[in-house]
């Protein structure tokens, strides 16, 4: 929970806007379906050390083609990485959020007005 909060707030200083909860998610995802995949890989393998994966599931609203780009992440892990196990979705969205808070506000800024029309066509957050 604390890192959607922590990635939410990093966007909003970021483009000065107020956003639903869902978009985070969506600029989230959008930054790491950018990013290599072998970094991807290496961002999934801290998952377990890195203490960001709890009991818990929790749901925000996000555009329909959210879950179509994070499948799209993991079809790239697993091309580069054939030996292991495919992510799951949950994995994916929480490296996107954490690396979020790592990314810079230009790039998040040039990210956000790039996804805005998809993001505002989704469910509020």
């Amino acid at each position: 929970m604390d890192l959607l909060i922590d990635s939410h707030v990093h966007l909003i200083r970021s483009t000065r806007a107020l956003l639903a909860w869902g978009t985070t998610l969506q600029v989230a995802v959008d930054c790491l379906d950018r990013m290599p995949a072998p970094k991807v890989l290496e961002q999934l393998a801290s998952l377990s050390t890195a203490g960001l994966q709890g009991g818990e599931d929790h749901y925000v609203g996000a555009s329909k083609g959210l879950n179509h780009m994070a499948t799209r992440i993991a079809e790239r892990v697993v091309e580069v990485a054939p030996d292991r196990d495919a992510p799951t979705l949950a994995s994916i969205y929480i490296v996107a959020l954490h690396q979020l808070t790592r990314t810079d506000h230009k790039t998040l800024r040039a990210t956000y007005e790039r996804v805005k029309p998809a993001a505002h066509s989704g469910v509020p957050g």
